[in-house]
């Protein structure tokens, strides 16, 4: 099975290769690996990624490292996760794509099987754009919104191909329509990527589960005690077993990179101790 990272510079700038980016990349390439190591782990990289990392051990994570390329019309500095999507819309195989502020703490194949998995739901009414606002309601294909939740999919394993491109081709369409609307709001990437998702999968019974239990409310930035009845585990066994970092990235402390070095250093202790003080000495 391929476990697939997609890494786009998308503004073409150098402060996009934080330290933090760097090591939350690299440790949740080393975990996955370290838990499962009979999946293929792939790194799809634009260019001024790959000849970013091309002198560190970075690439070398990797099983596999392939070319990004991307012609679609779409605004990506709004929808910045569309490359993401469009790998997800052209598979013929089961897919797993994993954000690069992800990491796993244990092998979860027996949860890899015939059913969608994504981390988790999020409360949707409080942070996601109403689909019945000026812009939505201009799409062609109109998200029929009967849920208030949504699919947050820094994990994200689609077992079905033909479900998985139907799904990737419906959101990017919806990028393509959003940026000839001139839309600036990011919020209006994961209207399409995870708020209609949550939609089809409840609306078309398609069998799915999340990883955390608890609903995750994105305005107080934390898991609620409220819980969904496809969860795995619930807020203290999951984080035993994954964390997804998300607005913690711009928080991380020396401490933390610490330990994420002692998450890399668990499987790559004799490359990356060298690379120690380059890394530390990147910008915040």
């Amino acid at each position: 099975m391929e476990i697939i990272w997609v890494i786009e510079n998308v503004k073409r700038s150098e402060d996009f290769y934080k330290k933090q980016f760097t090591l939350l990349l690299a440790a949740s390439v080393c975990l996955w690996k370290r838990y499962h190591p009979d999946h293929k782990t792939v790194l799809y990289a634009d260019d001024l990624t790959s000849n970013y990392y091309k002198e560190t051990p970075l690439l070398d994570l990797f099983d596999e490292v392939r070319p990004l390329s991307y012609s679609d019309k779409i605004n990506r500095k709004v929808f910045w996760s569309s490359s993401k999507t469009k790998i997800i819309s052209k598979t013929k195989v089961p897919i797993i794509v994993v954000d690069h502020d992800f990491l796993i703490f244990q092998n979860i194949d027996k949860y890899l099987k015939d059913k969608v998995l994504y981390s988790y739901d999020e409360l949707a009414d409080n942070w996601y754009p109403p689909t019945n606002c000026s812009y939505s309601k201009k799409l062609t294909t109109p998200i029929n919104r009967t849920v208030n939740k949504a699919a947050n999919v820094s994990l994200f394993y689609l077992p079905d191909p033909k479900f998985a491109r139907k799904y990737g081709k419906q959101v990017l369409k919806n990028h393509k329509e959003f940026t000839k609307m001139e839309v600036k709001d990011t919020n209006y990437m994961i209207l399409s990527e995870q708020l209609m998702l949550k939609q089809w999968l409840v609306n078309d019974n398609i069998p799915h589960n999340t990883l955390s239990k608890n609903i995750f409310d994105c305005k107080d930035v934390g898991f609620t005690l409220k819980e969904n009845l496809i969860g795995i585990w619930n807020i203290k066994e999951s984080s035993l077993y994954y964390k997804h970092y998300g607005v913690e990235e711009k928080t991380i402390d020396h401490t933390e990179m610490m330990y994420l070095f002692r998450c890399i250093n668990s499987t790559q202790k004799n490359k990356w101790d060298i690379y120690q003080d380059w890394i530390l000495k990147q910008k915040d």
